[in-house]
Order: C-alpha cells, then sequence, then structure tokens
C-alpha cells in the first residue's frame, strides 16, 4: 500500500467513527418522526465532511504554527462534544428497546422506573446541544484561510536528504559488539544453507541504524570479501526501477539511465553471475513479498556467500525480507550517550570554560535516553551557545517544543508518527496516559482501546482481534518495544516516543503523578491516570466534567477508602478503574454512568452489586477478580447483553444469575461458571454463549436435575473455546447417581477444536465415548482426570493423536498408561492412582520430558535411551525399589526428585556417564545407603539430601565426592531421623569451594573447619536445630550476606544484636533473620 494512502490524519478517524454513529440503526430509529433533530444532525454531517478536507493540511502545519495546534485542540474538543451527544442518544435508544423487551417483570421495572424521564430530558436538550455544536464547528470552518489551511492537501514533512555509505567512525560511540557480531554473519560463508542472505538491522527511528550499517559496510574487512558492494537509500517508497538502478550503477561504476526493468535486471545478472556481492538496503520502510521478489530475481545469479543488509523501523519488512535472525538495535548506554552528546557540544572550545555547561549537558543527554539522534541533535544545538541559561532552558523543556530549523529531532519520530494509518495515530496517541516507563502488556490495552472506542471492528473479525492486530503493528513500527527482560510479554515506550504520544494527546491527556501538587488544566482534559493512591490531589477532577478515562496504574498495597460520589459528577467515563480500593459497596446513583464500558473493581472489598448497576447498557468489561467478599451478581445481570469480558476469578459467587444466556457477545468468562441446588437448570444459559473462548470452567455439574439440561448448552458448537473444564462438586464418591453423572458427562462433548480438558470429581463408573475418540478430540493437548474415584477404566487416550500432556489424580480403577504407546506425550504425571503397579515401561514414551509417579504402586521403572527425558520426580511411592539395570539412559534429564520410597536402596547406576545434562538432584529416602559408583554427574548444580539416615552417617559422606562437583551452587542437607548420631558438619574438605547457598536442618553441632575453604558462600539457612547450642568458634564464612535461622531456641539469644554471645561471628552479614523477622540495624 502507498505511504500517500496509508498516512492520514488523526481525527480522520474519529470522524469516520462518527459517521457510522450518525448512520446506525438506534439512532437513526431513535431520531426517526423528530425533523428538527434530525436536520441539525444532517447538518453536523455536512460540516463535518468540510472539516474533514482541512485535517491533513492542519496535522502538519501544526508543527510551525501554534494558532493551527490550538484550531485543531478546539476541534477535538468538539468532536468529543458529539460524540458524547451521539453515544447518549444510541445508548437511550437500546434502554427504549431492553423496557419494551422486559415490560412484564416488576423487578426490572422497578429499576428502569427513571427512564421515561430520562428520555424527556434528552429530547429537550438534545436541539440545544446539536446547536451548541454547530456553532463552534462554524467559526472553526471560518477560521481556516486565517490559517491558510488548505482542502486535501496533504503537506508531506520536508523530504529527507538520502544517506550514503561514508561515515565519521570517530563520531560513533557504543557499536563495536553490535558492528563485530554483523561482520563476523558477513563473513561467514553457508551459515544457512542459502545462496544469499539477508540480515535485517530492526529499531526505532534515531537509533543508529543507518550508522551502524555505514560502519560494517566500510570495514576493510568486508571490502576484501565481496566482489562488489552497494548502497541504495530506500526510504519511503520501495522503487524496483530506482533502486536497481543504484545497484546497477554500484557494480559497474557508471551511471545507470535505463529504465526498461527487464533490460535492466537482465544486465545487473549478468554482471553478478559468479561474484560474491554485499548490498545495503537502507531505510526500508514498506515492501510487499512481490515487489520484494521482482528486486532480488538477479540477485540469484551471484556468488554464494552473497549477503545483503537490510535497515528498518518495521518488523514486519525484516520478516519478509531477512533469511537469518534480526538483529534488534537497542539505546546507547547512558554513558555512550553522553560521549556522543559531548562530541557535539563541545565542538567549540569555548563553550567549556564554564564547568556548569558539563553539568547540566550530563543531564540534557539523560534526557536522550541513549536515542543517538537524538544526543546529536541536542548537541549539535547547543555547539554554539555560550549562554549557560539556554541550556537550562532546554534541559527544562519538552523536546516537542523545541523546533529550532536544524534540530532533526522532531521530523525524525514525527515522520515515524506521520505514516501511521488514522486509526493507529488514535490508538497510540491514547497511550500517553500511561507514566513514563511504564509496562503494559497487549490484553490489558487492547480492552483500554475498546473502550474508548478506538477499533474499527469488521464482520468477521472481532473487535479484540482487531485490538491485537493494531498492537502487533505499533510493535513492528518500533512505537512499542518488547520487554525482554521480565520474561512476559510486556511492553514498555521508549521515553522520546513517549514524548511524542504527550505532543500528539496534548492537553486531552493528562497524568498526576507523584510529584505533582495538583491537577492542573483539567477542564477539557478526557483521559486521567495517576501513579499515587491519595484522594488529596483529585480536588480538581471535579472541573473535568467531561473526563472519559480514570485510570489508576500504581501498585499501591494499602489504597484509602474511596468516596464514590466524585466520580457520579464524571458521567461521560467510559473507563474506571479502581481496583485495589477500599470500596465495600457501589451507590444505586452509578446508574448516571450510562456511557461506561470498562469498569475495574478487582481486588476491591465490595460484598454486592447493585440492581441498577445492571443498566449500564454499554458495559463491555467487568473486572472483578480478587473480590474476596463478593458473593453474587446482580438478578438482572445478563441485561447487559454488550458484556464482552467478565473476569470473577478468587470470588465466593456460589451460583449465576438467570438469563447469562442473553450475552450473546461475552468473548470471556474467567472464573467459573457456578451452579448449586437451587440453580442447576442455569446450565441452558451456556447456550446463548456462542462466542466465548479462551477457557470456560463450569463448576456444579451435580447439581443438574436433568441430563438434557446438559445438552442444551450445545457445547459442541462451542468452537472458539480452547480450554475446558468441568467440575461436579465436592468428592467423587458424593454421588448418588453415577448413571446420570455419565449422561451429563457424555452430554457435555467439546467441539473438535478443544485443546486441554479438565474433568473433576466425576461421579461416572466410566468415561464416554467422544473421550477416547480421536476424530472428535483430535485437538486434544492436555487432559487432566483428577479424582474420578468411581471409574473402572481409563478411557483409551492413547488413541488421541494430538495429545502432548496427559495428568491422572485420584483413579483407582485400572489404569493402563505404561503399557501402551503414547507416541507424542510429553508430560505424564499419575498420581494417587493405587493400580499402576509392577514395572512402569518409559518405552511407550519416547517423547517424553516429564514424568511425575506419586502415591502409585510402581516397583521399579524399564527403559531403553529416554533422548527427551527432562524431568523425573518419585515421590511416597511405597514398593519402588529400583531404578533400571545398567542406569537410567537419559542424556537430557536435567532434574531427579525422589521423595519418600521408602524401599529405595540405590539411585540409577552410571551417573556420571548416562545423565551429562543432570543439573538438580533431590532425594529423601532413609533406605538410600550410598551415591553410585563412579560419583555424581559433573554438571550438579543443586542436590538436597533429606532423610537419608544411611547415607548421612559416618565415614560414607566423604565418598560423596562433593569437592569434585565444581558447578554446585546449593546445597541443602537434613539430619531428620539421625541427628543423634551424626556428631557434626560439615566435615573439613566434604563441600566444594563453588557453592553460593547452604541449608542445614535438625543438626546438633557445626563445625567450623568444613567451612573454611568456602568463599564463595553467600547464602545460609540453619533451621529445626533444638539442640544446636552455638555457632562454631571459627565464626560464618566472611563471604556471607544472608543468613536465617529459624527454630534453633539455643541459638537464637547467642545471636541477638550486641549482647548475644555469637553475635561478633555474625556481624559481618547484610541480612540476618530469626524465626522470619529481620533484624534490624542501626
Amino acid at each position: 500500500m502507498a505511504l500517500e494512502i496509508v498516512g492520514g490524519a488523526f481525527l480522520s478517524s474519529a470522524l469516520g467513527v462518527l459517521f457510522d454513529r450518525m448512520a446506525s440503526r438506534p439512532v437513526v430509529d431513535f431520531i426517526r418522526g423528530k425533523k428538527i433533530t434530525a436536520g441539525l444532525l444532517h447538518k453536523l454531517k455536512i460540516k463535518l465532511l468540510l472539516v474533514n478536507k482541512l485535517l491533513d493540511d492542519a496535522e502538519e502545519k501544526q508543527l510551525r504554527n501554534s494558532r493551527v495546534r490550538e484550531w485543531l485542540d478546539e476541534l477535538k474538543d468538539v468532536l468529543y462534544h458529539a460524540d458524547d451527544l451521539l453515544d447518549e442518544i444510541k445508548t437511550e435508544a437500546l434502554r427504549c428497546k431492553m423496557e419494551q423487551e422486559d415490560s412484564g417483570s416488576s423487578s426490572t421495572n422497578q429499576v428502569l422506573k427513571f427512564s421515561s424521564i430520562s428520555i424527556q430530558e434528552l429530547d429537550k436538550s438534545l436541539e440545544p446541544r446539536i446547536l451548541d455544536v454547530l456553532d463552534r464547528l462554524e467559526v472553526i470552518v471560518n477560521e481556516k484561510d486565517v490559517l491558510d489551511l488548505k482542502e486535501g492537501v496533504q503537506d508531506r514533512p520536508q523530504a529527507r536528504l538520502p544517506t550514503t555509505s561514508l561515515v565519521e567512525e570517530s563520531s560513533v560511540y557504543g557499536r563495536d559488539e553490535e558492528k563485530e557480531a554483523i561482520i563476523k554473519l558477513l563473513l561467514a560463508d553457508g551459515m544457512t544453507g542459502n545462496k544469499k542472505d539477508v540480515l535485517p538491522i530492526v529499531g526505532m527511528g534515531g537509533v543508529g541504524k543507518t550508522t551502524l550499517a555505514q560502519l560494517v559496510y566500510n570495514d576493510d574487512r568486508v571490502k576484501q570479501h565481496f566482489d562488489h558492494q552497494s548502497w541504495s537509500c530506500v526510504s519511503e517508497e520501495f522503487d524496483v526501477i530506482k533502486i536497481t538502478q543504484t545497484i546497477y550503477g554500484a557494480v559497474t561504476s557508471q551511471t545507470c539511465n535505463i529504465t526498461d526493468l527487464d533490460m535492466l535486471q537482465v544486465k545487473l545478472k549478468q554482471t553478478l553471475s559468479g561474484k560474491k556481492f554485499l548490498f545495503v538496503l537502507d531505510d526500508v520502510w514498506n515492501v510487499n513479498l512481490m515487489k520484494w521478489d521482482l528486486l532480488s530475481r538477479p540477485f540469484e545469479g551471484g556468488g554464494h556467500g552473497s549477503k545483503i543488509i537490510v535497515t528498518t523501523r518495521d518488523e514486519g519488512a525484516a520478516c519478509r525480507m531477512g533469511t537469518v535472525p534480526s538483529k534488534h538495535l537497542v539505546q546507547l548506554s547512558e554513558e555512550n550517550c553522553w560521549l556522543l552528546f559531548s562530541k557535539h557540544a563541545f565542538k567549540n572550545a569555548g563553550v567549556t570554560a564554564d564547568p556548569s555547561h558539563e553539568v547540566i549537558g550530563k543531564q540534557i543527554a539523560q534526557k536522550c535516553k541513549g536515542l543517538p539522534l537524538a544526543a546529536k541533535s541536542l548537541g549539535g544545538l547547543l555547539c554554539s551557545e555560550p549562554n549557560i541559561e539556554k541550556w537550562e532552558e532546554i534541559l527544562n523543556n519538552d523536546i516537542w517544543e523545541l523546533r529550532d530549523k536544524e534540530n532533526d529531532i522532531l521530523p525524525a519520530l514525527w515522520l515515524s508518527y506521520h505514516y501511521l494509518p488514522p486509526h493507529l495515530k488514535r490508538c497510540f496517541a491514547y497511550c500517553s496516559i500511561f507514566p513514563q516507563d511504564h509496562k503494559f502488556n497487549k490484553p490489558d490495552l487492547v480492552l483500554l482501546w475498546m473502550a474508548e472506542d478506538l477499533l474499527s471492528s469488521k464482520s468477521k473479525t472481532t473487535i479484540e482481534e482487531v485490538g491485537d492486530n493494531y498492537f502487533d503493528d505499533l510493535v513492528s513500527r518500533s512505537f512499542f518495544q518488547p520487554d525482554h527482560f521480565s520474561g512476559k510479554p510486556i511492553f514498555t515506550m521508549h521515553d522520546l516516543i513517549h514524548d511524542l504520544a504527550n505532543f500528539v494527546s496534548g492537553e486531552f491527556c493528562v497524568r498526576l503523578e507523584d510529584n505533582d501538587p495538583v491537577l492542573e488544566n483539567a477542564g477539557n482534559s478526557r483521559h486521567f491516570s495517576c501513579v499515587t493512591g491519595s484522594f488529596d490531589q483529585w480536588d480538581s477532577l471535579y472541573e473535568a466534567k467531561y473526563l472519559r478515562t480514570f485510570l489508576v496504574v500504581s501498585d499501591y498495597i494499602n489504597r484509602p477508602n474511596l468516596d464514590f460520589d466524585i466520580f457520579l459528577k464524571l458521567q461521560c467515563l467510559r473507563m474506571l478503574n479502581l481496583s485495589g480500593y477500599r470500596i465495600g459497596e457501589l451507590p444505586s446513583s452509578i446508574s448516571k454512568l450510562k456511557h461506561l464500558r470498562h469498569l475495574d473493581l478487582s481486588d476491591t472489598s465490595i460484598k454486592k452489586l447493585p440492581d441498577e448497576m445492571c443498566t449500564l447498557y454499554n458495559l463491555q468489561t467487568l473486572l472483578l477478580s480478587y473480590c474476596y467478599s463478593l458473593v453474587e451478581l446482580p438478578t438482572d445481570f445478563g441485561r447487559l447483553i454488550n458484556l464482552r469480558h467478565l473476569d470473577i476469578r478468587y470470588t465466593q459467587i456460589e451460583k449465576m444469575p438467570p438469563r447469562m444466556g442473553k450475552m450473546k457477545d461475552l468473548q470471556t468468562l474467567r472464573g467459573k461458571f457456578v451452579l448449586d441446588k437451587y440453580t442447576g437448570d442455569n446450565i441452558v444459559e451456556i447456550k446463548g454463549l456462542q462466542q466465548l473462548r479462551g477457557t470456560l470452567c463450569i463448576s456444579g455439574l451435580r447439581h443438574i436435575l436433568h441430563v438434557t439440561d446438559a445438552l442444551e448448552t450445545n457445547m459442541r458448537k462451542k468452537k472458539h473455546l480452547d480450554e475446558l473444564v468441568l467440575e461436579w462438586g465436592g468428592k467423587s464418591g458424593d454421588t448418588d447417581d453415577t448413571q446420570k453423572e455419565r449422561d451429563v458427562l457424555e452430554n457435555l462433548q467439546p467441539h473438535t477444536n478443544l485443546k486441554e480438558l479438565t474433568v473433576r470429581s466425576y461421579g461416572g463408573t466410566r468415561f464416554p465415548g467422544w473421550l477416547e475418540d480421536h476424530s472428535s478430540l483430535s485437538n486434544l493437548v492436555r487432559l487432566q482426570l483428577l479424582d474420578c474415584g468411581n471409574c473402572w477404566l481409563l478411557a483409551s487416550v492413547e488413541q488421541l493423536p494430538s495429545l502432548q500432556e496427559l495428568e491422572i489424580e485420584g483413579f483407582n480403577g485400572v489404569v493402563n498408561v505404561g503399557s501402551k504407546p503414547f507416541p507424542n506425550l510429553r508430560k505424564l504425571s499419575l498420581r494417587s492412582c493405587p493400580k499402576v503397579t509392577r514395572t512402569f515401561i518409559l518405552a511407550c514414551f519416547p517423547k517424553l520430558e516429564s514424568l511425575e509417579l506419586k502415591d502409585v504402586n510402581v516397583e521399579s521403572l524399564s527403559s531403553s535411551t529416554l533422548l527427551s527425558l527432562v524431568k523425573l520426580s518419585i515421590a511416597s511411592c511405597p514398593n519402588f525399589v529400583c531404578f533400571p539395570d545398567g542406569g537410567l539412559n537419559a542424556p537430557n534429564l536435567e532434574t531427579i526428585a525422589v521423595h519418600t520410597c521408602l524401599k529405595l536402596r540405590s539411585l540409577p547406576q552410571h551417573m556420571h556417564n548416562l545423565l551429562p545434562s543432570l543439573r538438580r538432584l533431590f532425594v529423601y529416602c532413609p533406605e538410600l545407603e550410598s551415591f553410585p559408583e563412579g560419583r555424581l554427574p559433573s554438571k550438579l548444580e543443586y542436590l538436597g539430601i533429606w532423610r537419608c539416615k544411611k547415607l548421612l552417617i559416618g565415614n560414607p559422606r566423604m565418598q560423596w565426592g562433593l569437592p569434585t562437583l565444581t558447578s554446585l551452587k546449593f546445597l541443602s542437607v537434613g539430619f531428620q531421623e539421625c541427628e543423634h548420631i551424626v556428631d557434626s558438619f560439615p566435615d573439613e574438605g566434604l563441600l566444594p569451594t563453588t557453592l553460593s547457598r547452604l541449608e542445614i536442618y535438625s543438626i546438633s553441632k557445626l563445625d567450623g573447619k568444613g567451612f573454611r575453604q568456602l568463599t564463595s558462600l553467600k547464602e545460609m539457612e540453619i533451621g529445626n536445630c533444638p539442640e544446636l547450642r552455638c555457632l562454631p568458634d571459627e565464626g560464618l564464612p566472611t563471604s556471607l550476606s544472608d543468613l536465617n535461622i529459624y527454630d534453633c531456641p539455643l541459638l537464637e539469644q547467642r545471636c541477638q544484636r550486641e549482647t548475644g554471645e555469637d553475635w561478633p561471628k555474625i556481624a559481618h552479614i547484610k541480612s540476618i533473620r530469626i524465626n522470619n523477622k529481620e533484624m534490624q540495624r542501626f
């Protein structure tokens, strides 16, 4: 798609929403017969169409003309008012419809008794409000000539100079590591098997992608390696002919004027034949596969080992073009950013005469947040400025107000924003509501966008899927950055990108941060967030009567009590987040918040929701998780027909209200659909929830009266569900009708798309046929059968073709797992299954990665080589006596845990050879006599030995060979049941010097000589030692920084601060806890 089409004014998307709303059925029906109102709305539409023609020109001129920016702000405010008005009409139309449908319900009439009054009030105010909007629009339109705004003009940013391959290496800082990594890839031939490879360098605007490519391109090693080199600045338009001309001209050292693409490509292919080349395509913005394929056809004739470097801000372009993983360029370190800034700021030696310039300069460099372009630009701006006041002005100024003609920060980042489609511009601007460095995830942000009506839905795509696509687009364009350190799908915005969002959103999005005494300029604000839990600063919110978003983003543990009245003044609210506040109840007047779409009351003390809340017909998201006191939902809850997401996890809700099936748009129900003994027939309401996706948990299935009600749910048509949890409640033995429970389960057969299934406390004596039908559950990946104690025989689940995880617990019948092949199973857990006996044949699971056997009657394991096994846990197996003869051949096994196996005398043989990857070994077996010959595997990092009486007593401890375990970091030893036999621990020379954490339990004496060599020890725990009288005379290792002592009564007094006899032995330790209480340092 051409960039001219992709770009567009921010407000054009908002106007599109208004036009759609005007044409919507609820609005058209509501104004039918109201000639004056209909005429005014038509005039409004005409006026908005006229304004729309001016937007592209105005959006660009706002950068150079503050009056145009004020004009846009005024227009934005008017559009907000128009949107509120149309949304109110739509809401009242929906209210009328709901009244008509439920006119026979007395309880409903009581809730809606004020509806006719509110409609009359709306009718009365409608015309004056439309006239007010029209008058303001008239003034706005009339100002177009004064501001020189043109219709239909897209005043593109001034064209940037094309990049070249030349670079001043002395001005580059902090890129040595990235440079060497890329050069290593360029010089490596055949690394992927491709004749040529494409390496994308990806990063946000100004991060230094072009500079890094220039450094690599000009390196002598690279020049000598390739026969031909070419540099092409692609920029906004991916012009195949122009790029090909540039490459041909470079490899022939001639100016190329050939415009016939076929002739040009034939000549280029002939020139490249057998030659190894390096081409750089710099600043690629947008390319489709067809254009890329067309451009790269002549490259196929090049020599083996040819390379192409692509620099881009767009992850999508990188994925389409790259053949090797992208190099994601991160920001410079603070030190390198300062070096780059000072390089440009202090070119004029006279500037450095005042040392205060350097102090302020370092603070300015910090504002650049590692962005080389910003450091270079601000440094260049100040290089000829000796006036210290000017430096301070820039330090204290928003960089978006620095619009000097020589300052290219704004154009560099503004260009990225400019070419966003209008719908992405609005979504991006909304993100200014977050504080700087705030971490967010995709699902939460999409719900916020949805509440503000920023997502344009399509017929076959859900609003949430549209939001996911918008989010991914902003990630691919480097507006959002993954937080790789969190290990979770969390994202942030670079500080300068955050500043850009602030600039775009202007006065309509405000934040209250800890250091802000009051909220300023609240009158026009539509979106508000705060990072404080205090209400002292919120008085000015009364001025923000048009506020749409109220978001608390702090992690306050103890937030104050909440006076809800403040929010009743904010009747335009779409999103209200009060998570974590002490809210015991909501007032019935919450019904005044009729625009509300997103309400977050999670982690509050609310006990009940008022009936009047069921008139919030626009509500899409209701979050009630961790409301531990909440016991029920309102009777008319089903009237919230636009609800899409309901989260009731960790509440005390005991039953679902009636008529839940009317929520036909409900997408996710997090928590349990609960049936009690009075509401078992409510299960039929699930039939109406056809859009449910993700996870559905039905609890209390034992309360179903008629098995046909289960069939009414139509579970076989719930094609969007990934996971289904079926809970009968209580214990499987509680049932008094096993046949009925089987029939219920039979009638709850899910759709074939299901990936995870859990059946808990099922009281039937056998499973239905669909549970072992490979066609019915062809996509099932995970199966849990928990507390199904009445079943005689496990279903033949080995026939399920996609099954990878199987968990069975509390199964008293015959379990044939371990005797039949499971070709694809990765994870197996068998707990409390007494009829799992004799030898467990591991060869039945060739791809098994994790095995847990607990409270089963297995006697031994039998196996061949287990290439995939990573984790093995055997616990409370009273008859388990041995591992396979000859050892356990599992070269990738990392963890073994053997617990309370009272007959086990030895660990697997030849561990040091057969288990080379073992890193964690934990044993709790009183009859275990010794470690295997050949000692323990050399890569062992964690070792736990508890209640192993025969292993722990006497000289055999010196035969463990621990000093040879040079990777061992963690050791935990428990002398329970042999504390009166073992004199002391640790023996001198017993422990390896690599230990960083040591845990000792149930010992009567510590041997100080055994601690001497522990120079790496950082953490130590001593517990449950009632006879331990003192710490060793030699003291504890000086390297210790953390000591935890508990249940050692004789030792506690001796370790008291200053007064304890053993205090000098531990005074050097930074953190000391005794019985979980931190000892304070003064």
